[in-house]
């Protein structure tokens, strides 16, 4: 899948933000780095969600991730249901986002809360 099977709201992209800090963030990090605490006991690096390779895969390929499972990660198919995998996913996107953002992506009136200029 290309695109998220239901419209992403506010609403959704909270349920990601909570799945995903349960189940993803131990070993994907807050940030989706890939610098949880499960990492700094020493096990396996799970490549960051900001490489260019998974900020352009399609959201069906994290949804099969999750689904089955990836090198060292197993499957979540039992721990997590379908429509919250989709709502991880969209809060991966929302991550990503903020983590490539430039300036321009701003409104026009909040750039000086970033800024520093008036």
């Amino acid at each position: 899948a290309k695109i998220f099977p239901f419209p992403i709201t506010e609403q959704v992209l909270l349920r990601g933000q909570e799945r995903f800090n349960i189940y993803c963030s131990p070993c994907h990090g807050q940030l989706g780095n890939g610098e949880g605490m499960i990492v700094q006991r020493g096990f396996k690096h799970p490549p960051s969600y900001h490489i260019e390779r998974l900020r352009e895969a399609p959201v069906g390929y994290f949804f099969t991730v999750i689904t089955h499972g990836f090198g060292v990660m197993y499957d979540y198919s039992d721990r997590v249901p379908p429509r919250d995998r989709w709502a991880i996913i969209a809060y991966i996107r929302a991550l990503q986002l903020s983590q490539h953002a430039t300036l321009e992506d701003v409104p026009v009136e909040e750039r000086p809360q970033l800024t520093g200029s008036h």
